[in-house]
Order: structure tokens, then sequence, then C-alpha cells
């Protein structure tokens, strides 16, 4: 199989939701021998820490239905490899979890969990395209070889090129179909008037400038800025507006 980008691109043009559009690519690594796939999308990759960050999007194909629940709210994507590995590379890259392969020399007792899950369900040796994208979000794209441990990598190296036209085919599409929440960065929830705030903030404007601007008192905008640099963890409001920025909570 030797997938034509503009081809595919015009294919998934047709398609109306981020499912369908993934159930596109499914269709097309079906028949290379891929049984699952994984999609996360996040539109800020780490915290101001450098940590990895649960993403907005988590999307499974033909895998275990726990598997949302673990990686995104039991912390099991903060403690994936393939995710850390992902998140430092720009080009894409085989794997496995088979006792038999390098990777394995790699793994610390704080990955034992997704290991011994990826073992468990038959999900050890994948292939995985890092996307990076110009806006800063971050994304990858996982296909998991359906086949015995031994074929199974040089399935996957082999097919190196196939998924990296379909991934950047299909993140292309995704982009305009991801909805407004799912731009959004949920690691840090400020209301309304904290973001406005800060906002204006990270424009030079002082609280006394602030309050005149929203009609508020001065009080009460300190109120909102001291709240929001605690959610943010900072220590100070310019820090603050470091932070928002850093999590595209605020622009300038």
């Amino acid at each position: 199989m030797h997938t034509d980008l503009m081809r595919f691109s015009e294919q998934l043009a047709h398609t109306t939701t981020l499912d369908a559009c993934l159930a596109e690519v499914q269709a097309a690594t079906d028949q290379l021998g891929f049984k699952t796939l994984i999609y996360d999308y996040a539109p800020v990759p780490v915290s101001h820490e450098g940590a990895l960050i649960t993403p907005s999007v988590f999307k499974t194909l033909n895998a275990p239905t726990d598997m949302h629940t673990l990686w995104c709210e039991r912390g099991y994507y903060q403690i994936d490899p393939v995710q850390q590995c992902a998140a430092r590379r720009t080009t894409p890259f085989v794997w496995s979890f088979s006792a038999d392969t390098h990777w394995n020399g790699a793994l610390t007792d704080a990955h034992r969990p997704v290991a011994h899950y990826i073992r468990d369900y038959g999900l050890s040796t994948g292939l995985t395209v890092p996307l990076h994208l110009p806006d800063g979000g971050f994304a990858t794209l996982t296909a998991i070889v359906d086949g015995t441990p031994d074929g199974a990598e040089r399935q996957a190296q082999h097919n190196l090129g196939e998924m990296l036209v379909l991934a950047h085919a299909f993140q292309s599409r995704a982009s305009e179909l991801l909805a407004p929440a799912e731009r959004c960065c949920t690691h840090i929830h400020l209301t309304r008037r904290e973001r406005e705030c800060l906002q204006h903030s990270a424009k030079g404007l002082t609280a006394k400038g602030i309050a005149a601007t929203l009609n508020r008192s001065q009080a009460t905008v300190n109120l909102h800025l001291v709240g929001a640099a605690r959610k943010l963890g900072a220590r100070n409001r310019v820090e603050a507006v470091v932070r928002g920025l850093h999590y595209r909570l605020v622009e300038i």
C-alpha cells in the first residue's frame, strides 16, 4: 500500500466529525496489519514545570474499554513511556514492550503499571507519530500491530512512511474538526473574570487601570488576580501572566 497524500486528504475532507475522520484512518491502517488506533491531542503539551498534561482529546479504536479512564483520569498518560518519548521527538518511531527488546531496558518502576497493562492486553508493539503543531499544540497517532511479537516490530518498521503520511493528513483535517472546548487547556481552570483581569494585566494595565476598564472596584480586581495567580501556582502577578501565556489562557 502506498498512500497518496493529496488523494487521502481529499477523502478526509468529506468527513464531518473527528470520529468519522479517525475511522477513515483505521480503514487504511487495517490494510497495513495494525489492529488498534490511538489518537490524542493537547493544546498545551506540558505544564509550566515540564510534566505531560492530560490531553483534551483521547480517542481509541479497537482498544480496551478502560483505557481512556486509566490514561486520562488515573494518570497513566503521564507515566506512559511512549508518550514521554513522543514529546521529545519529531519523527515517527517503533516501540515494543516485549521482554527481549532494547526498549525494556529503558523502563523504570514508574512505568510498570503501563507496561503491565500493555502486555496483558496484547498491545506490545506499535508505531507512534508525534505531531508538534504550528500553534504549539501536540498530538500523537499510534497504531498497534496485529501480530506476534517476533514479526510485529519488523512490520511496524516497514510501515513508518505510510503512517507518517496518514498521520499528517489526518491531523490536518482533525485540526479543522476539533471543538472549541477541545482546543482549550483544561489543566488550569480560571473563571471568566480571572481570565479577563489577567488578560488586561498581560497588556500592561495596573489593577487600578483594569478596575477602570471593567467598571469594577480595585479590590475586586486584585481579588481576581490573586485567585488567578493561586490557580496558576504563581508567586506574583508577573509570573501569573507568564504562566497564563504558557497555558494559552491569555494572549498578547
